[in-house]
């Protein structure tokens, strides 16, 4: 336990960098503050919190999984007397006016200068000295301590079953040990997502908020019952059961599901989904239910499902292979978008013609597609399409809909046709291939059409009409459409984060990269980079 005079200190935010930076920039020790830890996000800082009981939080607002704010709302409502310190890079009333009425201390902006966040610091801890005084109640400290003991254990409980790491006898000794209400017998997994549209999700965070109601109703309702419950990041809960489960007044966990995921009030504008893996003879098994309820809850692209998924009634059997014919590669290398999209949407619709394939099914026929076209297209462009480069199969498994992934592939499809009118035009036209060559060479200036203009000697009327015949293409989303292409080349190596490589291409604001990488790829740019390096790790 600490002394008296020591204050306790968590810095949360989702970048190395930064944690390690406010670790460091001030010594802590100096000042009687102890850094008991650092956490990811909302979710690893509020299992801190529970443990360590810390006396200043300083936390980022933006975090995938559980922002900062809603990190502040959770820890209040539990009582904690955390001095919360929010650092934010986005000057926005709404964001200080939430952080006031959470009872937030302060709301700094970055970049934050080392004197002041000093300052900050040490009036906090004159604060919390001056209400502790120098006197503690040790028996509440550890039945607070003890409380936070459970509730970690019951987080930690649920990655080691999944792992598989607890034989029968540990497990029995856990649940014996904690009291907890979950014991070893028959269970299931239900894993519960909320999906929105690849092309307005920002990295998740607004996802996220909308299972904070659904886990309130959830733990209410299984107050009690032998269950287990936690985030499942970016923007899902899980739950871990003992079977049969009773919840007055619904006669099933089918009905039970359905009716919370309609309480919270998102189902007209998100789709929220809830998938049941099979059932186990042993808690012990549960990965087994698990990986199940995440095979399952990949039907949610199928409206007609309904909001609860039940693996036991989905049919798994695959369909035939469907091959896509020429007429997919003569509208590219004509560039006819209204015929190109008129022969994939033919061609997606055969995929369908089994109302509910298995979604691996589609999404193996579209990367196949994919991967056809860019080895066709080589001996066009002297190589490889560069418009995608990416893991198309791990795109497609991102998706969200059917019309996500018809959107999608449309969007991949037409940048092989554009790169292909545009790599053509240059070899015919001396002007179009020095005004690529200048934006090559200059693309990490973040130049601007009137700097091409200025550099060919012509007006910006001019040649933005004379790109355009010549291309069919509007030149500054050919542009935008390089900066998308030389982020995927460089996020292909860890040393080079998203947030660099969004700062090396000019973009003032991370969120607007984030948003055009996702519509062109669908993926965000941390997810693109994690699905690559795990592909490369996998020899894919």
């Amino acid at each position: 336990m600490y002394p008296l005079s020591i204050i306790t200190l968590l810095i949360v935010d989702d970048e190395a960098e930064i944690r390690s930076g406010l670790r460091s920039i001030i010594p802590w020790e100096d000042y009687s503050i102890s850094v008991i830890s650092t956490a990811v996000n909302g979710a690893e800082a509020l299992d801190k919190i529970r443990y360590y009981e810390p006396d200043i939080v300083i936390t980022d607002i933006q975090m995938p999984g559980m922002n900062g704010l809603e990190l502040v709302r959770r820890a209040k409502e539990e009582q904690f007397d955390c001095s919360f310190v929010i650092l934010s890079g986005y000057d926005e009333f709404e964001y200080a006016r939430t952080a006031i009425k959470y009872g937030v201390k302060e709301y700094l902006l970055k970049p934050i200068s080392t004197r002041d966040l000093t300052e900050l610091i040490l009036n906090l801890k004159e604060d919390i000295v001056s209400k502790r005084g120098m006197q503690s109640d040790q028996l509440s400290t550890l039945l607070k301590l003890r409380k936070a003991q459970i509730s970690l254990r019951k987080q930690n409980l649920i990655p080691q079953l999944l792992r598989g790491e607890l034989t029968a006898l540990e497990l029995k000794k856990i649940i014996d040990n904690y009291a907890l209400s979950i014991k070893d017998t028959e269970s299931c997994a239900v894993l519960i997502q909320a999906f929105s549209s690849y092309r307005y999700a920002d990295e998740n965070a607004e996802l996220t908020q909308t299972m904070d109601p659904l886990r309130d109703s959830l733990e209410k309702a299984l107050n009690g019952s032998p269950a287990l419950i936690a985030d499942f990041p970016p923007a899902g809960l899980l739950l871990i059961l003992n079977l049969p489960i009773h919840s007055d007044p619904y006669g099933n966990l089918n009905q039970l599901l359905e009716e919370y995921i309609k309480s919270t009030g998102f189902v007209d504008t998100l789709q929220i989904t809830a998938a049941i893996g099979k059932s186990v003879s042993s808690l012990c098994e549960i990965q087994s239910s698990f990986q199940d309820a995440r095979q399952t809850i990949t039907w949610h692209i199928y409206p007609e499902t309904g909001p609860v998924l039940d693996s036991s009634v989905i049919d798994t059997k695959q369909p035939p292979v469907i091959m896509p014919g020429d007429e997919i590669l003569e509208a590219i290398l004509k560039n006819n978008r209204k015929k190109l999209e008129e022969r994939f949407n033919l061609y997606f619709d055969k995929l369908l013609s089994p109302q509910t394939p298995p979604p691996s099914y589609l999404y193996s026929m579209c990367n196949y597609l994919i991967i056809t076209l860019q080895s066709q297209l080589t001996r066009y462009l002297d190589g490889p399409p560069k418009s995608y480069t990416g893991n198309s199969f791990a795109a497609l498994s991102s998706l969200d809909s059917l019309l996500d992934i018809r959107s999608f592939m449309i969007t991949i499809l037409c940048g092989f046709a554009e790169e292909l009118t545009v790599i053509q035009a240059a070899k015919n036209d001396p002007l179009i291939e020095k005004a690529i060559d200048y934006i090559n060479k200059n693309l990490l200036k973040n130049p601007k059409t009137e700097d091409v203009c200025s550099y060919l000697g012509l007006s910006r009327s001019y040649f933005s009409t004379y790109f355009k015949n010549k291309t069919q293409l509007n030149f500054r989303n050919y542009t935008l459409d390089l900066k998308i292409n030389y982020a995927q080349a460089q996020l292909k190596f860890p040393e080079h984060s998203p947030s660099e490589v969004s700062v090396l291409l000019g973009y003032e604001d991370y969120r607007s990269f984030s948003r055009a990488f996702k519509a062109r790829t669908g993926l965000t740019p941390s997810e693109y980079q994690k699905q690559y390096t795990a592909g490369e790790r996998n020899g894919q």
